[in-house]
């Protein structure tokens, strides 16, 4: 699901969460720091009140002791009681814890019913304290009260309550803590300006950098698109950087040289295979042509002296066996005549076998060419492993230049922070505590980084592995057409064949003709054997038409090859 989200939406996302966690950070340590002013404020009031109830404590023991009575004790205390004063105007109290005056600055209060005094809110604040002081002995309150006592303003109040059980009172001071909220308020709007004077130019960088990475990824897979259709005009002056984009464009340019340098053999090897099919069909309809001109000649020769033979055979009168041995030796030639011819058939049936071979020739270059398209397709697909690894290793070097930013930032804050405030200092430390995890989170974002970049020069090593292949395959193209140029070779040599007893079966017609006329000076000799030989030159006639029609079939097969 990750993986889905764009580049600048990552980064976005990074400077959304280190701002909160920087603002956790800081809000913590703020409240922290308040916690503790708080925590001091209540300490100077407890110890107040401990003061003034250990002295209630020793006039009781006075009392115990038999020195003095337990009312003068008591008027001792309030006395002294009344007498304390801290902080320029604060004072101390004492309460009964049934809700009358024991000793108070206001003369209206002492030994009144206390219970109607409330505060600015209508809070019954003397009688809430009092049950504190029951219930838990000791404890903190906190009320509204005006800042001075002819006016309005209002302002938040806190007080320290003690029971002192063996005069059944409480004793208690209060102090305005408007001072510390207003102290906190100030540290935030200063933590809060410093952080915005930081942030804008941060967030500034981080969307500059996200805008241009994304731009500059996006224009890169679109090109890589347009190269794996076969657009090769494109460019890539990316690999001119140094940086994971310039490397991604070096890979790029890669394939684009590999593509052209591959259209640039398959059009070699289409004009190779046209110029060898052109050579061939020449050098078939040549071989068609000559053979025709060979066999008509001949069949014509042939006709003629069938023609003779018939109007020379009633004229043979020669001796039956000179008559005998012609037409033997007659016999003989025609023999060696249907010897070659089926030789020329069978040199036909090699230049027919030959053509099978090219073809499946050119089917097994077809395959490997498509072999060749398949490793290409698969180096494409680990290019684009190699931009996604980058893409993350982008994202990762944000993190930690925003991570190393804010750290150097927060750190020098607590120091002058703390170094300012001196005691109240103390809450800083926990801030500088919480930066020493935010560097630790930087290097844990190093070492991914360098998980990434093994990450990008694996796949690199993939992609040069899968290119090796695609020269492998092209070799074996080269190889193909080596082997369709050898059987190119064969047709010729096949062809040679046939014109060699094309050119025997001349010689023998004519030998045939020589002892034709043989025959027609023994014919004189045999009158008995005319008839004979007149058949047999009918019959010669025959088959020479057949002969004729056979080498008109092969010349028309021969001439469509």
């Amino acid at each position: 699901m990750f993986d889905n989200v764009s580049i600048r939406s990552k980064l976005w996302g990074l400077v959304a969460l280190a701002s909160i966690a920087s603002a956790a950070i800081v809000g913590a340590g703020l409240w922290l720091n308040y916690q503790r002013m708080h925590a001091d404020r209540v300490q100077s009031l407890r110890f107040m009140v401990e003061a003034a109830h250990s002295m209630a404590a020793a006039y009781e023991a006075e009392a115990a002791a038999g020195q003095i009575t337990r009312e003068e004790a008591q008027s001792r205390f309030k006395r002294s009681l009344l007498g304390m004063r801290y902080g320029g105007q604060e004072y101390l109290f004492a309460i009964t814890l049934d809700g009358f005056g024991f000793a108070h600055p206001s003369p209206k209060l002492m030994g009144q019913d206390v219970s109607g005094v409330k505060d600015t809110r209508g809070a019954p604040i003397l009688m809430d304290m009092a049950r504190i002081a029951k219930a838990s002995g000791e404890g903190t309150y906190g009320y509204f009260w005006n800042v001075t006592p002819n006016s309005d303003e209002t302002a938040a109040k806190l007080s320290y309550i003690k029971t002192f059980q063996p005069w059944g009172i409480y004793i208690g001071t209060g102090v305005f803590i408007d001072d510390i909220r207003g102290a906190f308020l100030n540290t935030l709007w200063t933590v809060l300006a410093v952080a915005g004077l930081l942030a804008v130019p941060a967030v500034c960088l981080i969307a500059l950098v996200g805008v241009r990475l994304s731009a500059t990824i996006r224009s890169l897979s679109v090109r890589m698109h347009a190269l794996a259709d076969g657009d090769l005009s494109i460019a890539f002056p990316e690999a001119t950087r140094r940086d994971e984009i310039g490397a991604m464009a070096s890979a790029a340019r890669v394939f684009l040289s590999n593509a052209e340098e591959k259209k640039r053999l398959e059009a070699d090897q289409a004009a190779t295979l046209r110029r060898s099919e052109e050579d061939k069909r020449r050098t078939l309809a040549d071989l068609a042509e000559r053979f025709e001109r060979s066999v008509g000649e001949v069949m014509k020769s042939v006709s003629h002296e069938t023609e003779a033979m018939e109007r020379e055979a009633q004229e043979m009168t020669r001796a039956a066996g000179q008559t005998d041995r012609l037409a033997g030796a007659v016999a003989s030639a025609t023999e060696q005549t249907s010897t070659n011819v089926q030789t020329v058939a069978v040199a036909t049936e090699q230049l027919s076998g030959s053509v099978g071979e090219i073809s499946r020739r050119v089917a097994d270059a077809s395959r490997i060419a498509q072999d060749a398209a398949a490793a290409s397709e698969r180096a494409t697909g680990k290019v684009t492993g190699l931009a996604e690894a980058v893409g993350r290793i982008g994202a990762v070097v944000g993190l930690i230049n925003d991570i190393a930013a804010q750290t150097n930032l927060l750190a020098l804050n607590a120091t002058i922070e703390a170094a300012r405030a001196g005691e109240a200092g103390k809450g800083f430390a926990v801030v500088a505590g919480e930066v020493k995890s935010l560097a630790s989170q930087t290097a844990r974002a190093t070492e991914e980084i360098a998980a990434q970049v093994a990450g990008v020069q694996s796949a690199t090593g993939e992609a040069v592995a899968e290119i090796d292949g695609v020269a492998r395959v092209i070799e074996q193209v080269n190889g193909i057409a080596t082997i369709i140029a050898s059987a190119v070779e064969e047709q010729g040599a096949a062809t040679q064949a046939i014109s060699r007893n094309v050119q025997q079966a001349a010689d023998v017609t004519r030998e045939v003709a020589r002892d034709i006329s043989g025959v027609t000076a023994a014919s004189d000799q045999c009158g008995k054997m005319a008839y004979a030989v007149l058949e047999a030159s009918r019959q010669l006639a025959q088959q020479s038409e057949t002969l004729n029609g056979e080498i008109g079939g092969f010349l028309r097969t021969l001439r469509t090859q």
